[in-house]
């Protein structure tokens, strides 16, 4: 396959659009790699809808076939002992917990009462080992349930331990959207004096992350009374300057990683992921808890005489079984780096035009192109960008 560049000289493009998975996806398995060049060289078919403009489709899950889950897409995370938050629910992959159906991914919470204590199974999907993503723009159409303890989350965690310490939180964690069922809850807002902001978009890193010894996480919030309602598409734009995150298209929370840095040059590396992990690839998280740290805040010991919910704070004689809708997932690139490629050819090393990205640049290799989207200048026969005295200019600012 050839895309033309001037009249007299063609490249091929196959390099380039494997470069390009892998600098988005690196790590993932190879068959992962090659179900996304398909998908870029049809141009995001998989889905025929609208695409946001100045992007391009790389991955998605329509649910619309019945049944479980596609494996090529998800696997899960199984099993009880509180997760990390005390939280009590069980994680299976029971069609009772998750399922498609009517084209949607369900992920149902049901309450089992055959002992003193109730006991809840849930599920949580992952894609991790399947398909991981550095950067993009990330769209989840979900509606989410509301009886008090419940805790759906939209997420995303590193796909490897790269940077030294623990997983969590040296790795980081990117919560694209978090919902307590309690904040929609009449008692709570009569503690709270009306409906508090519900929908939640927050950052983990090594100092940032809301334990005891660090600061508080990193994000924001907005109120959407018609979360558990109505379906709502929460947004992830994840670039390497920054994220930002919104709902039905209204912008909530918007950070940059220079804003987060010490101002010194260069910083130390060790402090560059303390506070910023979010250069690697992460994967997606779909998941339904019950109780715990945040899921079963509003309790009797932290609200004595008004939380009628007992110390675990869950609604145990509410309306079971709990359910998160999710109607689609999608990923996008920038369409530039994903599938429009500009450069000149050139016969032998000299000045060339790049117009208004660089003017003109001298080039000691050749042939070569470039990609303003990914900011890197290399040779059509390799796969990596080339190091030397002109490896790597950064990106153009935006205008």
């Amino acid at each position: 396959m050839t895309e033309e560049f001037s009249e007299n000289s063609t490249f091929s493009l196959d390099p380039f659009k494997k470069y390009i998975i892998m600098q988005t996806m690196t790590r993932i398995p190879r068959d992962s790699a090659r179900i996304l060049i398909a998908a870029l060289c049809l141009g995001g078919a998989a889905w025929a809808g609208s695409v946001p403009a100045g992007w391009e489709l790389v991955w998605a899950d329509e649910f619309d076939v019945d049944g479980p889950p596609n494996p090529e897409n998800w696997t899960y995370d199984l099993g009880a002992g509180g997760w990390g938050n005390n939280e009590v629910q069980t994680y299976t992959d029971d069609p009772e917990n998750v399922r498609v159906e009517d084209g949607r991914l369900i992920i149902e919470v049901h309450q089992i009462t055959d002992g003193r204590t109730p006991r809840y199974t849930s599920a949580r999907l992952v894609t991790h080992g399947l398909h991981a993503w550095q950067y993009g723009r990330f769209e989840i159409r979900a509606r989410v349930p509301r009886t008090t303890g419940t805790w759906p989350a939209i997420w995303m965690l590193s796909e490897d331990s790269i940077f030294p310490g623990a997983f969590w939180p040296d790795n980081g964690e990117i919560d694209i959207m978090e919902h307590v069922g309690y904040e929609l809850d009449p008692l709570f807002h009569e503690v709270y004096g009306g409906l508090p902001p519900n929908i939640h978009g927050t950052l983990h890193t090594k100092f940032r992350n809301g334990m005891p010894t660090t600061g508080s996480p990193i994000g924001s919030s907005i109120l959407l009374p018609t979360a558990s309602d109505e379906f709502h598409t929460y947004t992830l734009v994840w670039t390497e300057e920054g994220m930002e995150m919104d709902v039905d298209g209204q912008v909530y929370f918007s950070i940059t990683k220079e804003s987060l840095i010490p101002a010194r040059n260069p910083p130390p590396p060790e402090e560059i992921f303390e506070i910023w992990p979010f250069d690697q690839p992460f994967h997606l998280l779909l998941n339904v808890a019950v109780g715990g740290s945040w899921g079963g805040h509003f309790n009797s010991e932290f609200y004595p005489g008004i939380s009628p919910y007992g110390i675990d704070g869950i609604d145990h004689e509410g309306e079971w079984p709990q359910r998160m809708e999710v109607e689609y997932v999608r990923v996008y690139a920038p369409a530039d780096s994903a599938m429009e490629w500009r450069g000149w050819p050139l016969s032998a090393s000299g000045y060339a035009d790049t117009g208004d990205w660089l003017g003109m640049l001298y080039v000691m290799e050749d042939p070569w192109v470039y990609s303003p989207a990914m900011g890197w200048i290399y040779l059509p026969e390799t796969t990596e960008p080339q190091a030397g005295e002109w490896g790597w200019i950064p990106r153009p600012a935006a205008e």
